[in-house]
């Protein structure tokens, strides 16, 4: 027999779930807000807690509104509609603060108030659909089924309204696509595709007769294999600060937020209060967000990525955009490292993948730069690695939530630390 509990929700935490408790026991249930009484049902007990599933809400909490898609909650790609954006950054700081106590044991420092995206609906400049033969959609929740949609609420209007596109080259592409990726771009969109082998010159030509027939598809690169395939002008232009722009291939990384990247390269440099002739190590550093602003103020920047298609594109923006005072190597970060001694630099900045860089903390404590600024998007991995760099004397003093992903649990986390 199902078991029935009614709950009282207390607060979000770091995924789906919500948290509540009953009779001393942790209960997690998706969907859930700050506030709501609800009553639900459990459908598995563990250790320590349950896991349970909303039948109703009886009482909305003050921060609970209506979702803002059709395909919410079915489709994985957003966790929190169904709660207020101030809610959500709210919730955001809070599991910085959490998973920082939690993890690393740090119950002092500063979180500040989670900065605000300029917009918390059609801010996503790229989206990324899996792709299944010809079909392409985001996973179901907690499932790798796919889940078709017609449209996006949080990505940028072209975007939501060139996903017919995006199928249309799927189907006439002679080459299998693992992911496809559109990107707003001025007066349209362009494509890229993760092909899963090597694409070519029927791929190519299918390529151009899209963007023929499309004029908003301004251009598509096809890779795989070893292969990459260019039709028309795939170039991504992001915002960095007032005067400089990012220009980069649809193929290499850039921030999905465009608006918003800005305050992000902004939090760094006020985080990191770097000087005119300091040297600075940008690990992690793709095609330059951090790297480029940072040679604008005659810094003596060094951009380590592994990824030569960023590492090339970092060189031709800081080539137009004249900026001598950074230079960039195509390497691994942890070999990159080991060529450097001790008090070579004043300063570093990581932006490592979600998984974090727990396997070269040593190898940059190593330098003892006095100031490191550690950018995240998992908070757990972030303490994680704060915690290995405490023990080389290197502490967070400073962390800094930006809400780079509206609707959903992901937060952007910028973190000063100091050696001590």
């Amino acid at each position: 027999m199902t078991e029935r509990l009614v709950l009282d929700v207390e607060r979000l935490t770091f995924g789906f779930d919500a948290l509540a408790h009953h009779d001393g026991e942790v209960v997690f249930l998706p969907y859930a807000a700050p506030g709501d009484r609800v009553t639900a049902s459990v459908v598995a007990r563990h250790r320590g807690y349950l896991r349970a599933e909303v039948d109703a809400v009886e009482h909305p909490g003050p921060g609970r509104v209506l979702p803002g898609c059709a395909f919410f909650p079915r489709c994985g790609g957003c966790q929190w509609q169904h709660v207020a954006p101030s809610a959500q950054r709210d919730a955001k700081a809070a599991i910085v603060a959490e998973q920082l106590a939690r993890l690393a044991g740090l119950r002092d420092v500063e979180v500040l108030p989670t900065i605000a995206s300029p917009h918390d609906w059609g801010y996503r400049g790229r989206v990324t659909l899996v792709v299944e033969g010809r079909r392409a959609g985001y996973h179901r929740a907690r499932s790798h089924a796919l889940v078709e949609i017609t449209g996006c609420p949080i990505a940028d209007p072209a975007v939501s309204a060139h996903l017919d596109a995006a199928r249309e080259w799927l189907g006439e592409l002679r080459v299998p696509l693992r992911r496809v990726t559109i990107l707003a771009v001025p007066g349209g969109v362009v494509l890229a595709g993760l092909a899963a082998r090597r694409p070519g010159a029927p791929d190519h030509a299918a390529s151009e007769a899209l963007l023929a027939r499309r004029a908003t598809v301004r251009g598509a690169v096809l890779a795989g294999a070893g292969e990459r395939l260019v039709a028309g002008d795939p170039t991504v232009r992001l915002p960095l600060e007032a005067g400089l722009d990012l220009e980069v291939p649809a193929d290499v990384f850039t921030q999905v937020n465009p608006a918003a990247n800005p305050d992000l390269v902004a939090t760094v440099l006020a985080l990191g209060r770097f000087a005119r002739g300091e040297r600075v190590l940008d690990l992690y550093c793709g095609a330059g967000n951090f790297t480029l602003p940072l040679a604008r103020r005659e810094i003596a920047v060094e951009g380590i990525e592994r990824d030569g298609l960023a590492i090339a594109t970092a060189r031709e923006n800081a080539a137009r955009l004249g900026l001598r005072h950074a230079t960039f190597r195509a390497t691994t970060v942890a070999a990159a490292l080991a060529t450097l001694a001790p008090d070579t630099i004043d300063a570093l900045i990581l932006d490592p993948p979600r998984a974090g860089a727990a396997d070269v903390v040593a190898d940059m404590a190593r330098l003892r730069p006095r100031r490191v600024i550690y950018v995240a998007c998992d908070p757990s991995t972030l303490a994680r690695d704060v915690r290995a760099f405490a023990t080389h004397g290197l502490c967070v003093v400073r962390v800094q939530p930006i809400d780079l992903f509206p609707q959903t649990f992901h937060v952007e986390t910028v973190a000063e630390l100091h050696l001590t």
